[in-house]
């Protein structure tokens, strides 16, 4: 007597066994092609991609976007603070009281409501990048691949190095980008494709992005001590215009 766990067992093994059997008799008229009569290669899409995103043109587009953004949440705390600073002196009998606190809850809801809205709209904008960045590897893999004589091109993550380790759904990914596991360096076409593109390597993208960020950094620091030392001037000009004159000394003749 089989067990109920050995049961489906058996069901799927059998299941097998038929699908091989019509797997091994292609049907008449089709062209079996084997690994001997074409090419295979292998591309790192994800490497493309992450290129792509830290591009001058995407990172200017998201730039603009965030600037956009940050001057409508702006507009709107600035209404809160013209609020607060009539609610300054007003009791809470004061009959502008009720109006001013409505007009304040209003304001605050009108934040959360647009800050919503920008972080949604910020992700449809990153899809759209990373979509657009996928459809021209595509086409620029497929000008590639027939330049060079291949006839299949698979994509995969280079290395072991996952990204993404904090979540069982990120390690999932990062397997699942993976499906190669051993591909040849030989066959890899993914400088190939990023020249034909006329992209940089993810090392000089990154370089020109810390060398950006120093130099803003350096900028912002000179501006605070300016603005220090500007500050340091004013004050001692106020303390000497507050200084009293001395008396002058009157003497008889």
């Amino acid at each position: 007597m089989t067990s109920n766990r050995s049961f489906p067992v058996a069901i799927l093994i059998a299941a097998f066994i038929i699908a091989g059997a019509i797997w091994a008799q292609p049907a008449a008229g089709t062209k079996n092609l084997t690994i001997g009569q074409g090419e295979i290669g292998v591309i790192d899409i994800y490497h493309l991609v992450d290129i792509l995103i830290m591009s001058d043109d995407a990172s200017n587009e998201r730039a603009q976007f965030e600037a956009d953004g940050n001057a409508q949440i702006t507009q709107y705390e600035q209404q809160l603070i013209g609020i607060q600073t009539q609610m300054q002196g007003i009791s809470q009998d004061d009959p502008r009281a009720a109006k001013l606190i409505s007009d304040y809850q209003r304001v605050n809801q009108q934040i959360q409501q647009a800050t919503n809205q920008i972080n949604s709209t910020y992700q449809q904008l990153l899809a759209s990048q990373i979509a657009d960045a996928y459809v021209s590897i595509h086409t620029a893999t497929n000008e590639v691949s027939d330049e060079q004589g291949y006839t299949f091109v698979f994509s995969t993550r280079r290395g072991t190095d996952l990204v993404q380790t904090s979540t069982l759904t990120g390690v999932t990914q990062e397997i699942l980008a993976r499906p190669l596991v051993t591909p040849p360096s030989a066959v890899d076409i993914t400088d190939a494709v990023r020249i034909h593109m006329g992209l940089p390597t993810l090392e000089e993208i990154t370089a020109q992005i810390e060398a950006e960020q120093a130099e803003a950094a350096a900028a912002a620091e000179a501006q605070k001590l300016k603005a220090e030392f500007d500050a340091a001037n004013q004050a001692a000009n106020q303390a000497e215009q507050t200084e009293p004159t001395p008396a002058t000394e009157i003497t008889d003749e």
